[in-house]
């Protein structure tokens, strides 16, 4: 036995005229599990006690906001549309969407509380690298500065060294200048 009715199958079923059911199904679909297959409403089995409870309140003398009033306060579970996994637009209890709504969110919430986790050791690993590159960097600046410290003084040496020759070659030029005079006037005397 099929757990889903056509509204022609239904009215069969419980003795209420389709068009009288089209209208329960328009005034009270929160309270009905009814899917939608192409442009033709079906109605679950547990509906159809709470069709003819709609149709027995009716009859009473009752509106539509009286009807619905009693019913959920009889416990008749309120239905929302929702979409299938197949893709069908159907009715399910208020009660069971909420509980997957919250179920959902609890799945979502642990995983933003990993994606978190998983950010901040992203951070830390970049904080570390960071560290280490600015590390490498001073070491890298204090080398160069020690490397151009060492070429100045080089250099200073090297000018130095060849000052120093330059005035020792003066040194002895100006010794044989004087040692050539002094023979000079050895000869002359």
């Amino acid at each position: 036995m099929s757990e889903w009715f056509t509204v022609p199958q239904t009215s069969e079923k419980i003795g209420i005229p389709q068009q009288t059911l089209r209208r329960y199904i328009a005034s009270h679909a929160h309270l009905l599990r009814i899917k939608k297959e192409h442009k033709a409403y079906q109605l679950h089995k547990d509906c159809l006690d709470v069709l003819a409870r709609i149709r027995e309140l009716y009859g009473n003398g009752k509106n539509a906001e009286e009807v619905d009033k009693i019913l959920t306060s009889q416990g008749v579970p309120v239905t929302v549309e929702v979409v299938s996994e197949t893709g069908e637009q159907e009715s399910a209890e208020l009660s069971e969407v909420v509980m997957d709504i919250k179920k959902a969110l609890d799945e979502q919430k642990e995983f933003n509380k990993q994606l978190l986790e998983k950010f901040k050791e992203q951070e830390e690993l970049l904080v570390s690298q960071q560290k280490y590159i600015d590390e490498k960097l001073k070491q890298r600046d204090e080398q160069l500065m020690l490397s151009m410290r060492e070429m100045q003084e080089t250099k200073l040496l090297a000018s130095i060294s060849k000052e120093g020759a330059n005035t020792e070659e003066k040194k002895r030029s100006l010794g044989l200048q004087s040692f050539l005079r002094s023979k000079v006037s050895h000869y002359t005397t």
